[in-house]
């Protein structure tokens, strides 16, 4: 379970894309230069990038509306992401989805959900497909801490754990569900402690870690690969951005956000531990910092650059198209 310097500083690389892409995202987006939601997820790099990189290639995953990080981390193109968002043909979806519905079927990211929840139903049935076929293919759900209070969740997570499924449920415990702090919308003190209802394991760790979340995460993939069943993992965090791009947080006590972006930013803090482990000088970094910007902007100058779908395509790719049998 060792993880070298080169994959740690690879670590570090997609999570500092991620953060960058965000930011970026959400300027531009209060500029009025995108349409529809977006919702971004500064402060989750750590779980995105932990949890995905313990995943074969044919594993499969299913995001929601927070989920940029995930396809960054699973390696979607940041130039079909931002290209979507823009509405371009050259987009993941050809310009039909925006920000919440993206898909990367090749990379098994199935269709992110927009639906509070939404996904875990699916990601239990994905499971209960794999199980059938006995293909070893491990699905992983991300879903944040107000998903937890949905049926979709209490359904999936029970299901998942009485037919012993190759699922692992991901909470992204952010802090917020939109704009209710999660102390008034759930009297637990750990979200984790609802698997103990369904019979499976549920652990808490500290989300902001990403060599911790990619242990974790890791041991819970292989428990399912091996026939044991799924496992709840709640990885705590905070939300450094809005619930949306609009969102400007003012229901938020002053200087809350500043104090977390000062101690507990998963990027810093990751950056920190690999200059301590000597494996990431301040050089290294800025480079690193450099060249992430330029790819972005470089996502930025593709999809303005790129075509609008073609009028005649508005219905394509909607519905099943049409068996000529």
């Amino acid at each position: 379970m060792r993880i070298n310097k080169e994959e740690k500083i690879k670590m570090f690389k997609d999570m500092l894309r991620i953060r960058e892409f965000e930011d970026k995202t959400q300027k531009i987006y209060r500029e009025g230069k995108l349409n529809g939601h977006l919702q971004t997820c500064q402060g989750g790099e750590a779980v995105a990038v932990g949890a995905i990189k313990t995943l074969n290639k044919n594993d499969i995953i299913f995001s929601n509306h927070r989920g940029h990080g995930h396809y960054i981390a699973r390696g979607t193109s940041i130039k079909k992401i931002m290209a979507e968002f823009y509405g371009k043909v050259t987009g993941t979806n050809r310009g039909k989805s925006g920000s919440m519905y993206l898909i990367d079927v090749e990379r098994g990211m199935m269709v992110a959900s927009g639906i509070v929840g939404g996904n875990i139903c699916l990601a239990t049935g994905s499971g209960l497909a794999s199980q059938i076929r006995k293909d070893g293919i491990v699905t992983l759900s991300f879903f944040g801490d107000g998903a937890t209070n949905i049926g979709f969740f209490h359904e999936g997570l029970n299901m998942a754990a009485l037919w012993d499924l190759p699922v692992v449920f991901i909470c992204e415990n952010n802090q917020y569900a939109e704009a209710t702090k999660r102390e008034e919308h759930q009297k637990i003190k750990k979200i984790s402690d609802r698997a103990i209802s369904y019979g499976m394991p549920g652990i808490t760790i500290d989300g902001r870690d990403v060599i911790k979340v990619y242990k974790t995460v890791r041991k819970a993939v292989e428990r399912a690969r091996s026939g044991k069943g799924p496992t709840l993992v709640e990885c705590v965090t905070y939300r450094l951005a809005g619930h949306s791009a609009g969102d400007m947080g003012n229901y938020r006590s002053k200087g809350e956000v500043e104090e977390w972006q000062k101690i507990n930013d998963p990027v810093k803090i990751f950056q920190a531990q690999l200059q301590s482990e000597n494996i990431l000088s301040l050089k290294e970094a800025e480079k690193i910092f450099k060249e992430v910007k330029e790819e972005v902007e470089g996502a930025v100058r593709f999809a303005e650059e790129s075509e609008d779908p073609p009028v005649e395509t508005a219905y394509q790719y909607v519905y099943k198209e049409k068996s000529n049998e």
